[in-house]
Order: C-alpha cells, then sequence, then structure tokens
C-alpha cells in the first residue's frame, strides 16, 4: 500500500491542536513518585477523581479494586485513541490509524490465547482494547468463535488473514501460538513500512521511528531466544526485516553467536550500546532481562518525545502524544499491579517510564 499525497489531504492544525490539549493532561514525573508514596486504596481514589473518573464510575458495578483500575484505563485509552482517529483526516488519518493496528495484533493475540487455554469469552473480553481499525462487534464475533481456526477464518478480509492462514500448517505441527503471534507482528511493521514514499521530513520522521521500534522489537528478542540458547535459524525466523541500524545480515550474525555472552561482547560492536550498557549489566547481576527491556522501552519512547517537537504541525506530534498517553497507562498499571504484590517501591519505580 503507498501513502498517495495531496494538496490538503489531511487536517494537520486542527488535529496537532486537539492533541496538545490533551497533552497538557498527561501525568507528569511528580505524580508517579506520588502515587509510590500511596497504598491500594489511595492511588483508587486518586484515580477515580483524575482525567479517568468517567471510566471508574462506568464501571464501578462490575469491577473493584486493581481491576476497576486497569479496566478503566484500558477503556480510557482505548476511547482517548478513538477520538484522535475521529478528528484526524485524509494521510494523517491513514498514518496515525496504521500506527494503532497495533492494537488490533494485541486483541487478535488476546483471543488467540484465551481460545488455547480455554478462557470464557468475558475473560477474553475483559482483557481486549478497541483501539484499532478492528471494531468491538468484529472483536465480539471473533471471541463467540468456537476454534482458534475458526478465529482465523473470521479475520477474512483484514492484512492479517493471509499471514494467519501462511502460519496455520506451523501452528498445526507445533501447536505453539508463537506461530501466529510472529505473523501478526511481521503483517503489521509490514503495512506501516509500505507507507513509506518520498514524502515530508515530518512523515520521514514517522517511519524513522518504526524502523527504530523494529530494531528494538529484534534487540528484545536476541536477548531472549539467545539466553535461552535457541539455535539460530529458529531466531532468524522472529527476525522482523525493515530496522534502521540492523539489517538481516548484521541479526544472522548476532543469532550465530556461539554463546550467550559472545552475543553480548559481539553487541559492544553494534548502536544502541551506549543505551543499554548498563542495564545489561544490572541484568547480568540480576538474572533478569527486565533492565534490558526496560532501557529498550526508554529509549525508544525518548526518541519518539524529540521527534514531536521538531514539525509542530505534522504526525509527528500525534504519534509523540500517542506513545506518551500509552505509557501513563503502563505506568499506572505497573504501580497497581506492584503495590498489589507488595513489590518495594524502588523494584517498582525501576520498571517505571519515567
Amino acid at each position: 500500500m503507498l501513502l498517495r499525497r495531496s494538496a490538503g489531504s489531511g487536517n494537520y492544525s486542527y488535529a496537532t491542536t486537539r492533541v496538545k490539549a490533551r497533552k497538557a493532561f498527561l501525568f507528569p514525573r511528580e505524580t508517579y513518585l506520588k502515587l509510590l508514596q500511596m497504598d491500594i486504596p489511595e492511588i483508587s481514589r486518586f484515580i477515580g477523581e483524575s482525567k479517568y473518573k468517567d471510566e471508574i464510575d462506568e464501571l464501578a458495578t462490575r469491577y473493584s479494586g486493581i481491576d476497576l483500575m486497569e479496566h478503566a484505563l484500558n477503556l480510557n485509552l482505548a476511547r482517548d485513541f478513538g477520538q484522535i482517529m475521529g478528528f484526524c483526516k485524509g494521510e494523517l488519518k491513514l498514518l496515525i490509524g496504521s500506527y494503532l493496528n497495533r492494537w488490533d495484533v494485541w486483541n487478535i493475540k488476546t483471543i488467540l490465547r484465551g481460545k488455547s487455554f480455554g478462557a470464557s469469552e468475558d475473560e477474553i473480553r475483559e482483557t481486549l482494547v478497541p483501539a484499532g481499525s478492528i471494531d468491538l462487534q468484529k472483536l465480539n464475533d471473533l471471541i463467540r468463535k468456537s476454534t482458534i481456526a475458526d478465529v482465523v477464518e473470521g479475520l477474512a478480509g483484514t492484512m492479517f488473514y493471509k499471514p494467519l492462514m501462511e502460519a496455520m500448517d506451523e501452528y498445526n505441527k507445533t501447536h505453539l501460538l508463537s506461530a501466529f503471534e510472529n505473523a501478526l507482528d511481521k503483517a503489521y511493521y509490514e503495512n506501516l513500512l509500505s507507507l513509506e514514499i518520498p514524502g515530508t521530513k515530518a512523515d520521514e520522521l514517522f517511519i524513522s521511528f518504526i524502523r527504530l521500534e523494529i530494531d528494538f522489537v529484534n534487540l528484545r528478542t536476541l536477548f531472549r531466544l539467545k539466553r535461552e540458547n535457541v539455535e539460530h535459524e529458529k531466531i532468524m525466523a522472529f527476525m522482523i526485516p525493515g530496522g534502521s541500524k540492523f539489517n538481516i545480515d548484521g541479526l544472522r550474525k548476532l543469532a550465530q553467536a556461539p554463546s550467550y555472552a559472545e552475543f553480548l561482547s559481539m553487541l559492544k560492536e553494534y548502536p544502541y550500546w551506549d543505551e543499554i550498557s548498563g542495564a545489561v549489566q544490572k541484568s547480568q547481576e540480576t538474572g533478569s532481562l527486565n533492565p534490558v527491556e526496560i532501557a529498550l522501552r526508554k529509549a525508544l519512547i525518548a526518541h519518539g518525545e524529540r521527534i514531536s517537537h521538531l514539525y509542530p504541525l505534522s504526525v509527528t506530534p500525534i504519534l509523540g502524544y500517542i506513545v506518551r498517553k500509552n505509557t501513563e497507562v503502563n505506568n499506572l498499571r505497573i504501580i497497581a499491579r506492584g503495590k498489589e504484590s507488595g513489590l518495594n517501591d524502588e523494584v517498582i519505580k525501576s520498571q517505571l517510564v519515567i
């Protein structure tokens, strides 16, 4: 799919003004530090009196405690992004809509996992975030399907149908959902990269952000699978083409590293090492990859924040807001779940992107 440009094909001035107003209501860093000092009832009260109040009130008869907060956050996120799509037009709507299709990927994965593990329709429905192009009615139709094969068939007519059908043979052999999940991720990024044609500097920055994200997704996968000593050809099946600094040959060299230690040593010669080296050392000390994954996420979000200021009347401020809004919801969820699990405040803080 090529993005065709024409004069006046996007209402950039109006849309960016609307998003700028929303950005003013995002929580600053100090809010998260304040929440870390609260107990669960205080956090619940704070969220219930904030911009999430409508969703809290709406869902209060169905949920309580941390579950109420989590569902309210998801509902607010879906509505917020849906409203943004509602006031974007033309090529701007296409760019933002293509980016928000990541929630279609999230929802399809959620439904497939639910079916695989025998979850009830309500349990599956409660974890959906209908912020992509597949509306809630269609998602409900998919939830009601009897089998995973029926769910895949129900996606006929979407960009995900063909790659899922191509992954069906592997799933039938292994019964591992990773076949489908890998196909969904690749289809999502392939669609985004197909939007790239010579255009404005801002649109080039949009695509550069996507390519950077692909690099970080591939790095995260490499860290996980190399540590598990997975054979390199199996690792390569999960690599997503189109990254900014890591081409397929470079990814293959890393995948072929004889050991996890040698993989880490090789990484020092590649981009992004300075941004993750401290996290890698901490990961080695703790035995957890969590510091590395958080460092990658922080680096991506920081990049999104930087480019959002470069061209005020373009897609980049809207992209920046979407990234920050999603980060806000994730941070609130981390704090709430961390408190519920009795984690130390410093441990919770280390997982936040602030």
